[in-house]
């Protein structure tokens, strides 16, 4: 799926958002996922990746 809106979203729908929100062509994933979660298995990953640490 592709160019959602926050208003197309369902239960259930993927809410990893794409580009600025500032911008036109932004959207949401909407794949399948556990109603529980808000993100789809893969984005789910790279929610929980940690962060990088800055080089000093």
């Amino acid at each position: 799926m592709s160019d959602l809106t926050l208003s197309d979203l369902n239960s259930g729908m993927c809410r990893w958002p794409f580009g600025n929100p500032e911008d036109k062509e932004f959207h949401f994933c909407g794949d399948l996922c556990d109603h529980s979660l808000p993100y789809c298995p893969t984005h789910m990953v790279k929610a929980q990746a940690p962060s990088r640490k800055s080089k000093s």
